[in-house]
C-alpha cells in the first residue's frame, strides 16, 4: 500500500519488482499493483519459460517486462559459470549448458553471441538488459540485436540440450518456486 500511495503522490513512476522464481513472479503480478518487473535467465537457450509463463501473465494484468541475463549467469559462455553459480543451479543445468557451448563450438560459433541473439529476439520484450564487463561484450550484443539468428545452428544446439530445456534451479523459500 505504502508503494501505491507513494506513487500516487507523484514520488516514485512505477512500481517494480525483480526475482528469480517464475512462480512468485506471476503470483505478484496478480496479487500486486505492479508496473514493471525483471526477469532474468527466462528467456535463453536453456529456458524460455518468460515467453510461455511471464509474459502472458504481465499481458493480461498490463505489467511491462525486462528481459536480463541472456548468457544464464555465464552458464552460455565459453569459460562456463563461477564456481557459486554452478553450485547454486546444479550439474544437470551446467551440463545442458556445456552441451550447448559444445555444439557452438563445433560449428565454430560463440555461445555467447548465439545465446544474446536468442534472448534479445525471441524474448517479446522491448528491453533485453545485457551484462557486459568489455567494450567488447557490449559490441557483441549490439550485433546480436541486428544479426539474424543462425537457426540450423539454434535447432542443433536446442536439440543438445534436449529435455534440460527449461529446468529450474531453486532460488529463495522454497514455496515461492
Amino acid at each position: 500500500m505504502e508503494l501505491i500511495r507513494l506513487r500516487d503522490a507523484g514520488m516514485c513512476r512505477f512500481i517494480g519488482m525483480t526475482g528469480y522464481p517464475t512462480a512468485m513472479t506471476r503470483r505478484v503480478m496478480t496479487e500486486c499493483d505492479l508496473d514493471v518487473t525483471l526477469s532474468y535467465a527466462h528467456c535463453t537457450l536453456l529456458d524460455d519459460c518468460l515467453v510461455t509463463e511471464i509474459l502472458p501473465a504481465a499481458e493480461e494484468r498490463g505489467v511491462g517486462v525486462i528481459n536480463a541475463a541472456a548468457v544464464a549467469l555465464g552458464l552460455l559462455t565459453d569459460a562456463g559459470p563461477p564456481p557459486h553459480i554452478a553450485q547454486v543451479v546444479g550439474e544437470q543445468i551446467c551440463a545442458a549448458a556445456r552441451r550447448a557451448a559444445e555444439v557452438c563450438q563445433r560449428h565454430g560459433a560463440d555461445v555467447s553471441f548465439l545465446a544474446n541473439q536468442y534472448s534479445i529476439q525471441r524474448s517479446g520484450c522491448a528491453t533485453t538488459l545485457i551484462g557486459t564487463a568489455k567494450q567488447r561484450h557490449l559490441d557483441s550484443a549490439v550485433a546480436a540485436a541486428e544479426e539474424p539468428i543462425d537457426e540450423d545452428l539454434l535447432a542443433d544446439v536446442l536439440a543438445a540440450i534436449g529435455s534440460d530445456r527449461g529446468h529450474h534451479w531453486t532460488a529463495g523459500l522454497l514455496q515461492n518456486n
